[in-house]
């Protein structure tokens, strides 16, 4: 079984953990799970899990990052290029850790307030050993609705490894939204993509090529979603991934670059 879980924040005011409940539940994972990075061997008739945090918030360096250095795991985060600034020396943490959600990506607040995490803590989180960096596009757009996908694969994926020096073969599905023609593309930049929707991926090709990833912000306790009996029920909704993967496939877009 190859269960990939889904983050964003650490003590905001939506999509979020806080820090207590995050740090139970990284250590209820550590200590009975197979914690993998994608392309890592999995553990045949165990659980294995892969954990990944989206967007590359500044809580994810001050909160989420001392803490999975501390107990030991390993994560995918997904970065999107557009909204990374050289350093963020100038603004408070205060002010960066206070930005709500909804207003991280409007206008010019990434580079006036640094809500996300900058090139300089970048460097430091890849360089750790514990996180591998993903793409998650350069502007954070629903691909289905952008004119040029394959610049906001290419740019993101090229910009990463000039600043981190490290090859970048995962990608990370802005809103979980793609259709046959962008999985397409994707393939041909990545070796790994991932989206939204809980169940069993049992390989690194996931189903058809996506790895889909079950829900992880709000928690209301750490350790209930790995019962016993919702473990059972991840292998039976594999089955319904493949549906949600067809009808995901078959999804209109804008006409896609050449």
């Amino acid at each position: 079984m190859l269960l990939c879980c889904m983050y964003h924040h650490v003590g905001a005011d939506k999509l979020s953990n806080s820090l207590p409940i995050l740090e139970k539940h990284f250590q209820y994972i550590k200590d009975n799970f197979n914690v993998v990075l994608p392309g890592e061997p999995l553990i045949e008739d165990a659980v294995n899990v892969c954990l990944v945090f989206d967007d590359a918030s500044y809580s994810f360096y001050s909160y989420a990052f001392p803490l999975i250095k501390r107990i030991g795991i390993r994560v995918v985060l997904a970065v999107s290029t557009k909204f990374i600034v050289d350093s963020a020396s100038r603004v408070a943490p205060h002010v960066r850790l206070h930005v709500a959600v909804d207003e991280m990506m409007l206008g010019d607040t990434f580079s006036k307030s640094i809500p996300f995490c900058s090139w300089e803590e970048l460097l430091e989180i890849s360089n750790s050993g514990n996180v591998k960096i993903a793409s998650h596009s350069y502007s954070h757009c629903n691909l289905l609705q952008s004119p040029d996908v394959e610049a906001e694969l290419a740019d993101s994926k090229e910009i990463l490894q000039e600043k981190l020096q490290k090859e970048v073969d995962a990608f990370v599905y802005p809103y979980g939204r793609f259709n046959a023609s962008i999985v397409k593309h994707v393939r041909k930049q990545f070796k790994y993509s991932f989206a939204v929707g809980a169940g069993d991926n049992r390989s690194w090709d996931g189903i058809d090529g996506v790895l889909f990833r079950m829900y992880c912000d709000d928690l209301n306790d750490p350790t209930s979603m790995f019962s016993k009996w919702n473990l059972r029920k991840y292998r039976v909704q594999r089955y319904r991934l493949f549906v949600k993967k067809w009808l995901m496939d078959h999804a209109p877009s804008v006409q896609l670059a050449s």
